[in-house]
């Protein structure tokens, strides 16, 4: 359920960043894929100005967007095998990929899958919302950065955080 609902709020990050309200919207954004959201935040956030915070909620949102894709497609489109009554010998196998993930090693996930939330709408609020009045974007401190599981790939890696703009909120 959270995997849908990061969706759905990239989803509004991108409605908000295009000026489009709801309706269009509807139409418009909430098809497309995960992907292709995410490509178009990033074009759109270097044709835009946005503050260093939001630029760094982006940065640290990349990578955690290829771990939720890593997870959700692993467990939601692979095939669940098990080996005896030990929890720990289910495994999900996404034979396209290549890739086994145990059930062990999706529930250490939970709280990057929680931060991940946190950044997402941490990343939406600080774009507020023209098509409401007095909607003006807003800061929002995040927790500290959960321990990322090894077995996740090189891309899903969190960008050093030297500024100190995403513990602040500023």
């Amino acid at each position: 359920m959270r995997w849908a609902l990061i969706e759905h709020m990239i989803g509004n990050c991108l409605r908000v960043m295009l000026g489009m309200e709801m309706q269009p919207a509807t139409i418009m954004i909430f098809p497309l894929n995960l992907d292709t959201r995410m490509t178009r935040i990033s074009k759109l956030a270097k044709q835009r100005f946005l503050t260093g915070y939001q630029l760094a909620l982006l940065a640290e949102l990349r990578p955690l967007i290829k771990a939720m894709q890593y997870l959700r497609n692993t467990t939601l489109h692979g095939v669940v095998t098990s080996f005896g009554d030990d929890p720990d010998q289910t495994y999900f196998h996404l034979r396209s990929k290549g890739r086994n993930l145990n059930r062990s090693e999706l529930f250490s996930c939970e709280d990057l899958i929680n931060y991940t939330a946190h950044v997402t709408q941490a990343f939406r609020l600080s774009l507020g919302d023209k098509t409401y009045e007095g909607h003006e974007g807003h800061t929002y401190v995040l927790p500290h950065r959960p321990h990322i599981p090894e077995f996740l790939t090189e891309d899903c890696k969190l960008p050093k955080d030297d500024t100190g703009l995403l513990r602040e909120g500023k």
